[in-house]
């Protein structure tokens, strides 16, 4: 935890590759504040997880804290199943993302004091719902295509497939 504000800690958590020359993975943006809630304003009370069928509602559900919990549930998994990855993967889960009343708290702060210089030379996903679609940048989208390389093989040989992710 790195914390700039009593309280407002931010949480980087790595899980270690095996090559340690090799660049990590960035999971950022998933923030651990939420916007003010006027519950008088919502259909439902903000306050209280209400589901809906596949739908959930309440404050934080898509800003942010449901990425929170998509990138936990993540981490749970590696932890669960060591898998013996060639690059780190790095969670950074920011303090303040919403408020701007106090400035370095979130992730100003963390680059500003080098806590995610392990993060320059790899990829970095932005883990956020602002732009409901993989993009470069949150003030302009970017289309691009991905395509990924490897050996498809049955899980119960991993030894005899390329995994496109390394």
């Amino acid at each position: 935890v790195v914390s700039y504000e009593p309280g407002r800690g931010n949480i980087i958590i790595t899980y270690p590759g095996t090559d340690k020359e090799a660049p990590s993975i960035g999971l950022i943006g998933a923030h651990l504040d939420v916007v003010p809630a006027d519950a008088d304003s919502w259909e439902r009370n903000p306050f209280e997880l209400v589901v809906e069928g596949d739908n959930l509602y309440g404050r934080g559900t898509t800003d942010c804290l449901g990425h929170v919990a998509l990138v936990t549930c993540f981490l749970q998994e590696l932890a669960r199943k060591k898998p013996k990855l060639k690059s780190s993967v790095v969670a950074v889960f920011i303090a303040s993302e919403e408020a701007n009343d106090k400035p370095d708290i979130g992730i100003d702060g963390l680059v500003k004091h080098g806590k995610l210089d392990m993060l320059k030379s790899g990829a970095c996903l932005w883990i956020d719902a602002s732009d409901s679609e993989p993009c470069l940048g949150t003030g302009g989208v970017i289309s691009f295509h991905l395509k990924a390389y490897g050996k498809r093989f049955h899980s119960g040989f991993p030894h005899k497939t390329v995994n496109p992710i390394e």
